[in-house]
């Protein structure tokens, strides 16, 4: 595909997002996702917790230092206002890797209640018993659903993550685990750093231009700095994979941007994080 068929398809994909609280617990979600009866998702604001200080309010992360007990509190309220049964929640461990593991309902509160799962950024399963979890600071979420084949996968795509394809490694696991066809796959992304906002040194540009040449996402922001369009990257690699331009769907939010969020960059790692999620809801009977 070359830069300019990339671009036109790329302009085609409109961001957009919905934005609800319960309780002062804000949630994020993709409304082309929502509209899908088999799932639910959501990704999590930093509202509505018990955490204080740089941490307030609603920190999800177990890699701050913050007692532990805060962040299960924590838990425990996001799952009340986002209806997530808290027993079947399963958490990444992510190392800004490619790693994809495919989980069921022996998983369940692995990363919470239970030792961790082994290091991943990426987690695949067909089981309705189960949450899927991934935590974010400005990195993006990747949302997967097949409906022909009832599987998901959600992955945590840090900038290195990205640049490997993590998202092509979800939907090579969904393939071989799950045996979907990619063009039944509908992909979201959530909020996270947007283009103007993620600064690069010339080498990180230069790495994501030759790894991704169909892209057009080098910029230059007011401080005369490289930036790099971390949504086009995420595009291209779905459409890569087979993914019909039509099942690519951006929230648009930037978390350096919207101050309901957490962002490592803007607050330079004095931040807490968030959590995205995704399950498969019970088919009726």
């Amino acid at each position: 595909m070359t830069c300019d068929e990339f671009i036109a398809i790329y302009r085609t994909i409109v961001p957009a997002h919905a934005y609800r609280e319960k309780n002062g617990v804000g949630i994020y979600t993709i409304p082309a996702l929502s509209a899908y009866p088999g799932i639910d998702h959501g990704f999590s604001a930093r509202t509505g917790g018990v955490s204080t200080g740089c941490f307030s309010s609603l920190n999800l992360s177990f890699t701050r230092p913050e007692q532990r007990e805060n962040v299960m509190q924590n838990y425990r309220i996001f799952c009340d206002a986002a209806g997530i049964p808290w027993e079947s929640m399963v958490m990444d461990t992510y190392e800004h890797g490619t790693t994809v593991l495919c989980v069921n309902r022996f998983d369940r509160g692995k990363g919470y209640e239970y030792p961790s799962l082994p290091f991943c950024d990426g987690l695949v399963t067909d089981d309705p018993e189960i949450t899927l979890v991934t935590g974010h600071a400005d990195c993006m979420a990747f949302y997967f659903y097949d409906p022909v084949r009832s599987c998901i996968g959600l992955c945590h795509a840090g900038w290195r993550g990205a640049l490997d394809r993590i998202g092509a490694e979800v939907i090579k696991t969904m393939r071989i685990a799950c045996e979907s066809d990619p063009k039944d796959i509908v992909c979201g992304v959530g909020p996270s750093i947007c283009p103007k906002c993620f600064e690069v040194g010339d080498d990180v540009a230069e790495a994501f231009e030759a790894a991704f040449p169909q892209c057009d996402l080098r910029g230059v922001n007011d401080r005369g700095r490289a930036t790099v369009d971390l949504w086009q990257v995420a595009a291209a690699q779905f459409l890569e994979c087979g993914v019909l331009p039509e099942h690519i769907h951006l929230s648009g939010v930037c978390t350096y941007e919207d101050g309901r969020l957490y962002s490592h960059r803007r607050d330079k790692g004095r931040t807490g994080g968030m959590a995205a999620y995704l399950r498969l809801l019970p088919r009726e009977s």
